[in-house]
């Protein structure tokens, strides 16, 4: 076995112990095969770089790898379909950015192990955007959601200043006015992660 069949088989082993895959090849995909992302993918990252040493200073977490997954990844579906709606640059550009995704292989790391850098992929690495036939259903009941408790808090808020709301407790009302500022608050922390995936797109 050679010196570069060595550290391959190397990698595997680290892919497998972070895993818990029992087949791994050098074409494993860590994205699109082992759904690795978030701090699974950091914790593993991390890992490869204290025991290979490359410089990985050049890597772009978000072209391979994406945050961890949270509440307000909701809505993100919502957002990318009214923006897209309302501005079609904005939709070239969503389509840019997931074109620009890639997914990293066992073997590409042994590379960078080798290299002692980091390098991208190329264009053959690019990751498959699967159509999802449920994401404009999903992405219209998030909307309505959404604009249901923003309408709800904002007919509380009149309500309670007209003098409607009768001896109701001031914790109910806080309450119920959390549950309409709530998805505003996802809907910004959601819309800064898009904007942050944006940035993958080439710049003209």
């Amino acid at each position: 076995m050679s010196v570069h069949d060595d550290l391959l088989a190397e990698i595997v082993e680290l892919v497998k112990s972070h895993t818990g895959v029992s087949t791994v090849t050098a074409n494993t995909r860590l994205y699109s095969d082992l759904g690795m992302t978030g701090d699974d993918a950091d914790a593993f990252m991390k890992a490869f770089a204290v025991k290979y040493g490359p410089d990985l200073g050049g890597l772009n977490w978000q072209r391979y790898f994406d945050h961890e997954p949270g509440t307000s990844d909701m809505l993100e579906p919502a957002l990318v379909l009214a923006a897209s709606m309302l501005r079609p640059s904005f939709a070239v550009r969503w389509h840019a950015a997931r074109n620009a995704k890639r997914d990293i292989t066992v073997a590409h790391l042994a590379d960078v192990a080798r290299a002692k850098v980091w390098r991208d992929p190329d264009e053959s690495f690019r990751r498959d955007p699967k159509s999802q036939p449920l994401t404009l259903i999903f992405s219209v009941i998030s909307l309505v959601t959404m604009a249901f408790f923003v309408l709800l808090g904002g007919v509380v808020i009149y309500a309670f200043l007209a003098g409607e709301l009768g001896n109701q407790t001031p914790l109910v009302l806080v309450g119920i006015v959390a549950m309409g500022l709530l998805p505003i608050y996802f809907a910004v922390v959601s819309w800064r992660q898009i904007q942050t995936k944006l940035d993958l797109a080439p710049r003209d």
